[in-house]
């Protein structure tokens, strides 16, 4: 009976510093899976205080004449972006947007969707007509780009775009310099047109307004539609006449057909070559089994291929398609765009 408790007395002794272990083991991945849910963002840092931002002030000082009080300012103010500086830290951005062709066909090219651009187009019908008119761009090819920029202003702005931009420009990233230009033009936008950095929102790349337009490209394509004295990416007005002088200055012309559908014969079309760059001859096309199922002006082509489960849809584009891509690299991006313009042609007529 003593040996027995004596037994029992050391087991205990044994047990009572691993159920220690135990308690201090979960207490420690309490801890640890507390601190992995914190926000991204919640890293709070002092922009100002960083020498690459205290060199940016220097050179914007210099070179534009912008206050250096005002610009320490505007960085103590800036919010660390975690989440958003994670999509660029890698070889591949993260949430990429161009999205799958069966996605952009059952989201997009669909009566439900055509409907709201036809009723869109009746409520901005000034401003489409007046941008129409004045770049000779067609209003459904405008809507047709804030449908899928945007869905007509319902998204585009949900994130703060001087935070976003002050991240991505100061800390390390894939496209760190590009982001560092672009908020060197976001303050001479601001700066032109009269607007708050602090309050714009857009992407969380940095791009503004219906058409979502990064700051460079506001300030080279963005225009005062409205007359109010001021190229602001929240006016509409000025979102519509933004594309559409984006459009005119690559060569758009309404009377081209963008796009048409294309047939083939055979496996030779899987074969070829099919990016947004993919240019051939149409007599080359031919010999792959491909034909255009409709008219088509000129003697070579943009052959576009994209699966969709289990078929294949094939089209053949023009210049006014290849514009489109300059906008957007993007062959799916670039028919949706196409045919949703075409379906809303059809609608009206």
């Amino acid at each position: 009976m003593e040996n027995f408790k004596f037994q029992f007395s050391i087991k205990n002794r044994l047990l009572v510093p691993s159920y220690s272990l135990l308690v201090f083991k979960l207490r420690f991945l309490i801890l640890f899976l507390c601190l992995a849910i914190v926000p991204l963002q919640a890293k709070r840092i002092d922009y100002s205080r960083l020498p690459a931002a205290q060199a940016f002030v220097n050179r914007m000082h210099t070179r534009y004449g912008f206050d250096k009080g005002e610009l320490v300012k505007l960085l103590k103010a800036a919010k660390h972006q975690g989440r958003t500086l994670a999509r660029y830290q890698g070889r591949v951005k993260v949430g990429a947007t161009d999205y799958s062709w069966h996605r952009y066909k059952s989201k997009i090219l669909v009566d439900e969707s055509v409907r709201l651009g036809v009723k869109f187009m009746r409520q901005q019908r000034h401003w489409l007509l007046k941008a129409s008119r004045k770049y000779r761009v067609s209003p459904e090819i405008i809507t047709a780009f804030i449908r899928v920029e945007s869905k007509f202003g319902l998204y585009g702005h949900e994130y703060p775009v001087w935070d976003s931009l002050v991240t991505l420009a100061f800390n390390p990233n894939r496209k760190q310099k590009f982001f560092r230009s672009e908020l060197e033009k976001l303050l001479i936008l601001a700066r032109r047109n009269r607007l708050n950095v602090l309050k714009l929102r857009g992407s969380f790349a940095g791009a503004m307004g219906c058409v979502q337009q990064v700051p460079s490209i506001q300030l080279r394509y963005g225009v005062d539609l409205d007359g109010d004295g001021r190229k602001d990416p929240d006016s509409m007005a000025d979102c519509i006449g933004s594309i559409a002088n984006f459009l005119h200055h690559y060569g758009w012309r309404n009377d081209r057909p963008t796009l048409v559908r294309a047939r083939h014969r055979g496996q030779g079309f899987l074969r070829l070559s099919s990016g947004y760059r993919s240019r051939y001859p149409l007599a080359v096309l031919r010999r792959y089994g491909v034909e255009p199922a409709a008219r088509f002006p000129g003697s070579q082509a943009y052959y576009i291929r994209m699966r969709d489960g289990k078929k294949w849809d094939l089209y053949l584009g023009d210049r006014n398609y290849r514009i489109i891509t300059l906008y957007n690299a993007s062959k799916r991006y670039a028919v949706t765009i196409a045919l949703y313009a075409k379906a809303l042609k059809g609608m009206e007529d």
